[in-house]
């Protein structure tokens, strides 16, 4: 029988649960991708969603596919019904029965569910973390990095009141319902002793991020006044990219995102991110003349090695700023990307940028207009 249960009204229910699955999932924030999300059961980053064919009685196929996930670390395996109950504490004792009728109901779209999901691997529910970045072991910065990302899920869920993390992000041109697209990308620190002064944390790889306060401090060196920090582990690194690394060949593959927007700023990719819904990959170089080799020399391998699986090129979209020295950055990366797996479409930011210097300026400025063109691309370059 279905899903291992005889009941055929309760069958029933679950064939119409399964076919608003998408729609419970979004009601979390959650985008379901084929890899590296969260695990809802551990946290590791190694959940992936597909599509499960059910069957029947006789053990012949029916018609009705579903999502379900898998976490290669824990192991979890579950559908949406299975989901609910580890992320929603209002379903934590209740049966299955109870759980499929609410889930039907309008009235359970209408309340904000409680929060993401399951954090008690390293979070405390009740309060916000506070986090001393420490500066010598990779399992510290790992450590670090969840602990503000958890920070970051709380304060959007409301869970806790940071109202200046709040504030700032909505004033960089966010609406509310863009939030849920920022979990995983955005996390915050909490300084000992300074629970009203917060920072900003933006992972570039699994141990190195760059800090963004909010309120600017003098740096004691240069005498100027300072709103960004790398970590020393990003110094040592010279990796200032921000979400390069979630450029790979599985995942572009497995994702069908063969389309690649590259913008200067944090904030601008993740400009992109929240408009196309996290349907794509967008990194930051971290400024218009940074990380020119590096990158090229990451996207011409990975590039290679999706055409040599597929027969696919990938399409590099640069969106850089629209002063002088975006420009020449935007050209010189151009001619670095060259190469016969990929096509660079280098004119695409004139046709973004109308009223802002940059993404995030022009969302803050013309967002019905950049969501509407940064779509509209998306989906023709994904016809080539």
């Amino acid at each position: 029988m279905y899903v291992g249960v005889k009941n055929k009204n309760y069958n029933d229910k679950l064939e119409k649960l399964h076919s608003i699955e998408k729609k419970i999932l979004d009601h979390y924030g959650i985008v379901p991708t084929s890899e590296n999300m969260n695990c809802f059961k551990c946290g590791v980053e190694k959940l992936g969603f597909f599509i499960a064919k059910n069957k029947s009685e006789n053990d012949i196929e029916s018609k009705r596919n579903y999502l379900k996930c898998k976490c290669w670390s824990c192991n979890f395996v579950g559908d949406i019904l299975d989901i609910v109950k580890l992320i929603d504490i209002r379903f934590k004792n209740k049966k299955n029965t109870e759980i499929v009728d609410l889930l039907l109901t309008d009235r359970f779209f209408k309340v904000k569910p409680p929060y993401f999901y399951n954090q008690e691997t390293n979070l405390k529910k009740s309060k916000i973390v506070k986090v001393i970045e420490i500066e010598d072991k990779k399992k510290d910065y790992i450590k670090f990095l969840n602990a503000a990302e958890g920070n970051f899920i709380k304060i959007i869920n409301r869970d806790i009141e940071v109202p200046r993390v709040f504030n700032y992000i909505k004033n960089r041109g966010f609406k509310k319902e863009d939030f849920k697209y920022l979990r995983g990308y955005v996390g915050v620190e909490i300084q000992e002793n300074e629970e009203h002064n917060p920072n900003l944390i933006f992972k570039c790889t699994d141990y190195t991020f760059t800090r963004r306060f909010l309120t600017e401090r003098m740096d004691v060196k240069t005498r100027k006044l300072q709103r960004y920090q790398n970590s020393k582990s990003l110094l040592d690194s010279a990796h200032y990219c921000y979400l390069l690394e979630m450029v790979t060949e599985d995942r572009i593959i497995r994702n069908k995102f063969y389309n690649i927007f590259i913008c200067e700023g944090i904030f601008d990719a993740l400009t992109v991110r929240v408009l196309l819904k996290n349907q794509c990959l967008c990194f930051g170089t971290g400024g218009a003349v940074s990380n020119h080799n590096l990158i090229a020399e990451r996207l011409k391998k990975v590039a290679k090695e999706v055409y040599f699986r597929t027969g696919k090129r990938l399409n590099l979209i640069p969106l850089f700023d629209t002063d002088m020295a975006g420009e020449k950055g935007q050209n010189n990366l151009a001619e670095a990307l060259k190469s016969d797996y990929v096509r660079v479409f280098n004119n695409i930011s004139k046709m973004v940028l109308k009223k802002g210097k940059d993404v995030n300026e022009e969302l803050q400025k013309n967002r019905e207009n950049l969501e509407y063109v940064l779509n509209y691309v998306n989906s023709k370059l994904k016809e080539l």
